[in-house]
């Protein structure tokens, strides 16, 4: 969630490192202004500030636009999330994975590489007040769409796409570099959940999944409503199994794959979307490709568009296998499709557990949420367990996943 009513400010540190920035650049002299990056309730993890850097040199007037991630202050998150390690995670992705990611490209001519992530500037990883300085690609005329409205089918190809294309790059790593995708495998292991020994985790779980098992009819739904009762009253269980289950097809994922992580670019004529950029790589760690595939597709499709699913499901496969061509690899034998299905169909309620989170979040409307830096309640998790004002949409959302995902025979357990 945002900040709306703590002050828009950097540490003494934190300006130090940014200064240490603009310094190598050749930015000297310079005014610097900061805003919010996100309105009220967009934002969990931490602060986001806007930077207008405007400096004078020997052509005249100029200025830059970047974004500031960094650490709330004091201790707010400490029983809750692993918020530090949050932090330290999106930084060695943007340092060091996608370093080699666009490294593994250049080695192999690729046309048009994979980059649909911000560039990554500068970091402080000091205790308590980490921070990461990125580009501010909404200068570049990226958008955000309405997270309170299911993405059309345009919007979810695209990104199911770029999805491939990063998945594609693990391959490619393990394939040509077995060392380094060990070293990578080794340092994105899970970070946030670690067997739910966080209080606020194991609370919010509960809250999600049992307003979830609300929206069936324990009647007319029985044999659904079984299988999520199941899933709710063993979902620590379940969850920590699977993502710590030995997988051969694990790939880099992004994990938080909510609408407000994805910044689309449209055509001037059309008006269709022609790129993304995709935020927050906090979450990132090694896991079954299945889980950006379902955690994206069934929190931000509508019923009627997941009616496409297998097609998604198959431009998916299609574009991974002839990136891995590009790439040297044999993508039909690194994943084959097969595998594929099975992975959606053992590791996708990882996905739907993680959607369900995001279905909540997208029914609260214009519900004023409350503010997990101010809230007197925070040390219990309260505040992230907020109850809905209005249930129908959520009611209505949650059930067609959960249904849709039965139907396709994927496990629940």
């Amino acid at each position: 969630m945002s900040v709306p009513n703590a002050p828009i400010s950097l540490t003494i540190r934190q300006v130090a490192i940014l200064k240490e920035f603009l310094q190598r650049i050749g930015v000297e002299n310079y005014s610097l202004e900061l805003s919010p990056g996100v309105g009220d309730g967009e934002n969990f993890g931490g602060l986001i500030i806007n930077s207008k850097v405007k400096w004078t040199n020997s052509s005249g007037e100029s200025s830059s636009h970047y974004v500031i991630k960094c650490t709330p202050p004091g201790n707010v998150y400490d029983t809750m999330i692993p918020l530090q390690d949050c932090f330290l995670r999106e930084i060695y992705v943007y340092s060091t994975v996608f370093p080699e990611f666009e490294k593994i490209q250049d080695e192999h001519n690729i046309l048009n590489p994979f980059k649909p992530y911000p560039t990554f500037y500068t970091s402080l990883t000091t205790t308590e007040e980490k921070m990461l300085v990125l580009q501010n690609m909404k200068v570049l005329e990226f958008f955000h769409c309405n997270r309170y409205q299911p993405l059309d089918y345009e919007h979810i190809l695209l990104v199911v796409k770029r999805y491939a294309q990063l998945h594609a790059l693990s391959y490619a790593v393990r394939d040509h570099k077995p060392h380094l995708n060990d070293e990578i495998e080794k340092n994105t292991t899970d970070h946030f959940f670690t067997r739910f020994k966080y209080d606020g985790i194991r609370s919010v779980s509960q809250h999600r999944i049992g307003n979830a098992l609300k929206a069936l009819n324990p009647v007319e739904d029985k044999m659904i409503y079984d299988k999520v009762l199941y899933f709710y009253e063993n979902t620590c269980t379940i969850l920590t199994n699977l993502i710590n289950s030995k997988n051969q097809y694990q790939v880099i994922s992004h994990i938080d794959c909510g609408i407000s992580n994805f910044l689309f670019k449209y055509d001037h004529v059309s008006n269709a979307p022609i790129d993304v950029s995709i935020l927050d790589w906090q979450h990132t760690r090694s896991d079954s490709p299945a889980v950006d595939l379902i955690t994206f597709i069934f929190s931000s499709s509508s019923k009627i568009t997941r009616e496409r699913y297998e097609e998604l499901i198959l431009e998916y496969h299609k574009c991974l296998c002839s990136f891995l061509e590009e790439l040297q690899c044999d993508g039909d034998k690194m994943l084959p499709f097969s595998v594929l299905q099975n992975e959606l169909k053992v590791y996708g309620i990882i996905g739907l557990y993680a959607a369900l989170f995001l279905i909540y979040v997208y029914s609260t409307g214009g519900q004023e949420l409350p503010d997990v830096f101010s809230d007197e309640s925070h040390e219990e998790g309260f505040s992230f367990v907020f109850d809905l004002q209005d249930r129908t949409e959520f009611d209505k959302r949650a059930r067609d996943a959960i249904i849709d995902f039965h139907k396709l025979g994927y496990n629940f357990k």
